[in-house]
């Protein structure tokens, strides 16, 4: 195969927004980024370009990580493609999506503006004040990619970290000092075997990607504003799934979310 040469960030973005409009798919063979830094630059033109982050908006987005050593990963999110969940026909249908798997997950809420100012002084796992509230959530996974999973790492944090939509349950009170390295948490997918198990979130704590997601999200000069919406990482996830399979992600103590692809 021949290896292109890089591509352009901006043209790369303007490629992806098209895709993410048409619902098509795009060669990934013939598209090549150098850097994360290159992804993410075309991933904040296919959001400026699809206007995800429209100022004085409640945003959407998605950070985490593999450990507290690591860098975080980011991306905003479509807010059209975010939707609250208060049973399977009031908004826990999204069947009319191209989806391509699971994760469950945690979403938190913002609960003030931030500013610019304010995210830099911010520590990592020291910003939970920030924290409005909480929900159980599942992110599903999609792909504007032919190869989807298999395309390179780079292209697919250019297209919003494989990002699909964000299914999000009813919200309840952050848990302050909660034992999130000791949750039960378990992902079922109609028609398989659920997968379940004790901790699984890479920091042990979803309120840790607070810090680095509001410094990502206001590097701009933008400030993040009150009732903003993070999804913090995956703690199980599935990706093999049936068209209309329902999908629960299940936190002892913390409730479900049931939900069709």
């Amino acid at each position: 195969m021949t290896i292109p040469s890089s591509s352009s960030p901006a043209d790369l973005g303007a490629a992806l927004a098209q895709a993410w409009s048409d619902d098509t798919l795009l060669d990934d063979t013939a598209w090549s980024l150098p850097d994360e830094a290159a992804a993410y630059a075309a991933q904040a033109e296919l959001a400026r370009r699809l206007d995800w982050l429209e100022p004085g908006r409640a945003q959407f987005w998605k950070c985490g990580g593999s450990s507290r050593e690591g860098a975080l990963g980011s991306s905003p999110l479509p807010p059209l493609r975010a939707r609250e969940v208060r049973g399977l026909r009031n908004g826990g249908d999204f069947g009319d999506l191209t989806l391509i798997g699971a994760e469950a997950e945690i979403a938190l809420r913002l609960g003030q503006d931030v500013t610019p100012e304010m995210a830099a002084a911010l520590v990592p796992g020291q910003a939970e004040h920030l924290i409005d509230a909480m929900c159980v959530a599942v992110e599903w996974l999609g792909s504007r990619w032919q190869r989807g999973l298999a395309a390179d790492n780079t292209l697919r944090l250019a297209d919003a970290q494989t990002h699909g939509a964000l299914a999000l349950g009813p919200w309840q009170a952050w848990k302050p000092g909660h034992d999130w390295a000791n949750q039960p948490c378990e992902l079922t997918v109609e028609g398989q075997a659920p997968m379940g198990g004790i901790g699984g979130h890479g920091l042990n704590d979803p309120a840790w990607v607070v810090a680095g997601w509001l410094q990502i999200a206001t590097r701009g000069g933008q400030t993040v504003p009150a009732g903003s919406v993070v999804t913090t990482g995956s703690w199980r996830v599935a990706t093999k799934l049936a068209k209309g399979a329902r999908v629960t992600a299940r936190y002892e103590g913390l409730g479900e979310l049931t939900v069709r692809g």
